[in-house]
């Protein structure tokens, strides 16, 4: 699980991050100025590890707060964003796990922006 924590910044200046998947492979961003910068870093970090060009989709995307990933064994997941890590984290497996996968799901991406 990757975890990268929220630094202090400017609330007036935009901080967006993204998360994108797709079966085996994730990508993040933070840190962007505007949500289509944030989305298109975190698709092609993705797009990168699936070794699949145009593969993966956004599936959260925040300003200046967290988002998070989590998946199941057999491909089930859930993707949450939240004001803090933990209850990103928290979001992302209950809503995996209400997909009743066999195992319970695990986070694989939390992420924050600065705020």
């Amino acid at each position: 699980m990757v975890v990268l924590p929220a630094h202090a910044q400017s609330a007036q200046s935009p901080s967006w991050g993204a998360i994108a998947s797709v079966y085996g492979a994730q990508g993040y961003a933070f840190n962007h100025p505007s949500r289509a910068a944030a989305e298109a870093a975190a698709r092609a970090q993705c797009d990168r590890a699936a070794r699949r060009p145009g593969a993966c989709a956004v599936t959260a995307y925040f300003n200046r707060s967290c988002g998070a990933l989590a998946t199941g064994n057999y491909g089930e997941w859930g993707a949450a964003t939240a004001l803090t890590a933990d209850a990103a984290t928290q979001a992302a497996v209950g809503q995996c796990d209400a997909h009743l996968p066999t195992q319970p799901c695990k986070a694989v991406v939390t992420v924050c922006s600065p705020r």
